[in-house]
């Protein structure tokens, strides 16, 4: 009887480890599976790129402010960075100047910065497809214009992007 007893016991306890083994491996499979993202950061951020309107305010106004020296500039502190609604004695930002800053403001935070470099790589294509090759001037307005706008459209947690500016071609984002 006493072994009986014994097997049955041994028994249960074996199909209570198994059990209890098996529940314990599904949580970790279960916890494992959420904390990695197939996509990872930068192919997220290149399948945004792929669409073909992505930040084009961003590129107008990259682009407006690059071509036109003397047109008020946010660098310039024309536009302050406070937000409009605390302080509503400061100007409106322009019309494309508000589209592009609720484009950043949709972005993923990972991805603003590596959007401005692309679109500031698009616009600095188009302008030496035109008249403007290759003027260092104009090319260091994209890339000075691109970098502040983190900081101009209020962008939380990233003041402003840190382009190397010692890139031939364009600086590169790290």
């Amino acid at each position: 009887m006493a072994d009986k007893l014994f097997l049955v016991s041994a028994t249960l306890a074996f199909f209570f480890l198994l059990t209890n083994a098996s529940i314990y491996r599904t949580v970790v499979e279960f916890d494992e599976d959420d904390t990695i993202n197939p996509i990872g950061p930068n192919q997220k951020c290149q399948k945004e790129f792929q669409q073909t309107q992505h930040l084009r305010p961003c590129q107008q106004w990259i682009h407006m402010q690059a071509i036109q020296p003397h047109v008020p500039s946010v660098l310039d502190g024309e536009f302050h960075m406070e937000d409009d609604m605390e302080n509503p004695e400061v100007p409106q930002r322009p019309p494309l100047l508000q589209q592009c800053c609720n484009l950043l403001h949709q972005e993923d935070k990972i991805c603003v910065c590596p959007a401005l470099k692309h679109a500031s790589k698009e616009v600095k294509s188009q302008v030496q497809q035109g008249q403007q090759q290759g003027d260092p001037q104009l090319i260091s307005r994209i890339y000075e214009t691109a970098t502040h706008l983190p900081s101009i459209c209020n962008v939380q947690q990233i003041s402003v992007c840190p382009f190397k500016q010692d890139m031939p071609s364009f600086p590169s984002y790290y």
